[in-house]
C-alpha cells in the first residue's frame, strides 16, 4: 500500500493505493475507495474510467511531480508529493482542510448554486440573465448512476453559469451564481 498526499488547485488529499492488477487500481482517496481504470491514449488524451463512469483526461507534465490535467474542459494542477506520509500524519491535515473548505463554501452560499455531492453534470437547464425562483432546476447532476437536480437557494437572475454538460464537479463546487 502507498500513500502519497496530493495537492489538487492546493487542495490537499490523502492518496492511498489498495490494489493494482496491470492498469486497474482500488484507490482511497480522502477515506473513499474509488475503482480507476487506464485505457490508451487516443489523440493526446487518456481515457479514464472512476466507478465505471469514463472520462477523457489531457495531461501534461509542467515539471517534476507537478501536473495540469484537463477533464471535461476542467483545468487542474496536480502536485504529488515526493515523501511518502504516514496516515497519523493525513488525519491531522484533513480536518484542516475540511474546516477551511467548509468556512470557503458558507462565504459563497448566499448568491451561489453548489453541487450538492461529487458527480457529473449531464445537463444544464438554466442561462444566463434568466430569472429564476427558489427551487428551481439549474442543471442535473449524475452520481453513482442516479441523476439530481441542483436547485437555487432563492429566487433571483443568474449571473453566472460555471459548470458545463460533461464537466465534473466535487462537493462545494460553485456551479452558478444568482444574484
Amino acid at each position: 500500500m502507498t500513500m502519497q498526499e496530493v495537492f489538487v488547485n492546493s487542495k490537499p488529499h490523502s492518496v492511498e493505493i489498495l490494489e493494482r492488477n496491470n492498469n486497474s487500481f482500488l484507490v482511497k482517496v480522502d477515506d473513499k475507495s474509488v475503482y480507476i481504470k487506464l485505457a490508451n491514449s487516443f489523440q493526446g488524451k487518456t481515457v479514464i474510467e472512476i466507478n465505471d463512469h469514463r472520462f477523457q483526461a489531457g495531461v501534461k507534465r509542467i515539471q517534476g511531480k507537478i501536473f495540469k490535467v484537463e477533464i471535461g474542459g476542467k483545468l487542474f494542477e496536480v502536485q504529488i508529493s515526493s515523501p511518502k506520509i504516514s496516515r497519523e500524519a493525513t488525519m491531522k491535515l484533513e480536518p484542516v482542510a475540511t474546516a477551511a473548505r467548509k468556512s470557503v463554501i458558507k462565504k459563497i452560499e448566499k448568491d451561489a448554486v453548489t453541487a450538492p455531492i461529487a458527480g457529473r453534470i449531464v445537463l444544464v437547464r438554466a442561462c444566463v440573465g434568466q430569472r429564476v425562483e427558489k427551487g428551481e432546476c439549474v442543471c442535473i447532476l449524475e452520481a453513482m448512476k442516479m441523476e439530481n437536480e441542483v436547485v437555487t437557494p432563492k429566487a433571483g437572475v443568474v449571473k453566472e453559469i460555471r459548470a458545463s454538460e460533461g464537466s465534473v464537479v466535487n462537493k462545494g463546487d460553485v456551479l452558478a451564481i444568482i444574484a
